[in-house]
């Protein structure tokens, strides 16, 4: 683990040229430095403890007895690494499970077997959708607390796709509807993109989505045939 040490030193020579100030253009390299340490810390959202950090570098430059052996202190790297990836991760979905417990009291809220949660803010008329089918939707994800991360709707035109190229969420859910319709859907995690983040969506999210089912064309009968 050199990088964890490489890393402290830069964060206590940020913390030693900011007291003194920039004086020399090595001041400012550290300063620099320890900046974008900092910022990458906190990006890691690791509960550090700055104090005993820095005493810790301090007793390495200083050739001071240390508290860890080598092999310990790796251990207690990776266990605390483990450990706070853990409790972050518990933390989310403890925040959709609530999310999502408290939503389906609210009136005209539906579930499905699945834990999908859906309301239905216009009927439709027109056919439903299977998963071979083409549909043209137009559509707005959002995020628990109202986040947009995407929006057909802000780009001015639907989108034209199978169901089968989608998250398993609308693979459920969007079935549900007839051609003409719109619907809110609650799509927990498990069915959305699970425990990886991708791009603005965090880990474990529930996604919120705005779905209107503009049209379905149906997948000719010898078509389905092939793919079988």
């Amino acid at each position: 683990m050199k990088v964890y040490l490489s890393l402290f030193v830069l964060f206590f020579a940020t913390s030693y040229c900011h007291a003194q100030g920039l004086k020399t253009t090595n001041d400012s390299l550290s300063y620099a430095l320890g900046q974008d340490l900092a910022s990458y810390l906190k990006r890691m959202e690791i509960p550090i403890n700055s104090t005993i950090l820095s005493q810790a570098i301090k007793d390495v430059l200083d050739g001071k007895s240390l508290a860890f052996t080598e092999s310990q202190k790796e251990e207690v790297i990776r266990s605390g690494m483990e450990r706070v990836t853990k409790e972050k991760n518990d933390k989310l979905i403890k925040a959709s499970a609530d999310f999502l417990q408290k939503n389906k009291q609210v009136a005209g809220i539906k579930e499905t077997p699945e834990g999908i949660q859906y309301q239905v803010i216009k009927a439709g008329i027109g056919p439903q959708p299977s998963l071979e089918d083409t549909i043209t939707v137009h559509y707005k994800g959002m995020l628990t607390d109202g986040t947009t991360f995407d929006s057909s709707y802000d780009r001015g035109e639907p989108i034209e796709i199978t169901l089968n190229e989608m998250i398993e969420g609308w693979k459920i859910a969007v079935p549900l509807m007839k051609e003409g319709a719109k619907y809110k859907f609650f799509i927990p995690h498990k069915l959305g993109y699970g425990e990886r983040a991708s791009g603005p969506i965090p880990a474990y999210s529930t996604l919120v989505f705005e779905v209107e089912l503009l049209k379905v064309k149906k997948v000719a009968a010898n078509e389905t045939k092939q793919t079988l």
